[in-house]
């Protein structure tokens, strides 16, 4: 773990800064991006593109893509072009970055996060699903795990590279550890929430220069719905301290890994298996990241992997 050097100026305003950033430069560039996938339809739908296999696969996820997806691919461009002028800002160096080594000792810190993040995550969804919150799908899709498991893979490995790898590193090295960790998970819960609601649109024919602006102010609303709030921020904000606390106890990133990518393999496993039929928010939501009973479950697990992880922890320091 880096040593704290809080007498320095703090890392986190300018972090939040490239959010700001980020944010608005999504909302400016999401309208010019609708309108270049509009006129790529266009192009797309000439007869000289149609026994191209990949022009005809762009053309439908052009045809099903709303505004509001191309609002979150313009925020992810400009989070990528905007990332290397921020570390240049910060002053990122390789002393950031937690130790990966040895790794026959992270192997098995990663599989026993893996292992207590799906298990019990994926035991919480039968519950639920035997109280009725949710009912198996027509088609329940028992033996695909492609999908879930390259999600859990990507998620896990490229967000706590980033959030407890870079990020926690630099607020570990201008905060108190105890500050860091407040912060860093703050940011982790906010960037995730940072999203439009689900099921609200913006109708093709209705886009305008402004539209952008309109996302971001119906995601400010959502900080104003406090059952909402309870009901998914409060999860994100004890996965991100679990996943925090786990970090800084083990000095790696191997364990974050595991069970970052156990609830994310979990999530997409059970939606693929079952419908929401009917639930009691805030304890049970539309999928099992939203309530107060994942939350539990989420803060259960971390307080079980930390007590499991510490012989690990012991046996590898002792090597």
């Amino acid at each position: 773990m880096q040593a704290a050097s809080p007498g320095n100026t703090s890392a986190l305003p300018k972090l939040l800064l490239y959010l700001l950033a980020v944010m608005l430069g999504g909302a400016l560039l999401a309208v010019p991006l609708f309108h270049l996938g509009k006129a790529a339809h266009g192009w797309l739908s000439t007869p000289a593109w149609q026994d191209i296999g990949i022009a005809r696969w762009l053309l439908k996820e052009i045809e099903r893509a709303h505004f509001t997806r191309y609002f979150n691919r313009a925020v992810l461009v400009c989070a990528i072009a905007f990332i290397w002028p921020f570390l240049r800002w910060v002053r990122l160096d390789r002393s950031l970055l937690p130790v990966w080594k040895p790794i026959s000792d992270g192997l098995k810190q990663w599989a026993l996060g893996f292992a207590l993040a799906s298990g019990l995550l994926l035991a919480l969804g039968f519950v639920f699903f035997k109280f009725g919150a949710y009912q198996l799908s027509t088609s329940p899709r028992w033996l695909k795990f492609g999908e879930p498991i390259t999600a859990a893979l990507g998620a896990g490995i490229v967000e706590e590279f980033f959030f407890r790898g870079l990020l926690l590193g630099l607020l570990l090295r201008t905060m108190t550890p105890r500050a860091a960790l407040i912060a860093g998970t703050f940011v982790f819960a906010l960037v995730h929430f940072l999203k439009p609601p689900e099921g609200w649109q913006i109708e093709d024919a209705a886009v305008t220069w402004s539209s952008g602006f309109l996302v971001l102010k119906q995601i400010a609303a959502g900080f104003g719905d406090v059952q909402f709030l309870l009901a998914e921020f409060a999860t994100l904000f004890a996965v991100g301290w679990v996943l925090a606390t786990v970090r800084m106890q083990t000095g790696a990133l191997w364990a974050g890994i595991g069970l970052h990518g156990g609830w994310v393999f979990g999530l997409k496993y059970f939606s693929a298996l079952v419908t929401y039929h009917t639930g009691w928010l805030p304890w049970i939501g539309p999928n099992l990241k939203v309530g107060l009973a994942p939350l539990i479950m989420v803060l259960i697990t971390g307080w079980m992997a930390s007590r499991l992880l510490t012989p690990l922890c012991r046996s590898s320091r002792l090597a």
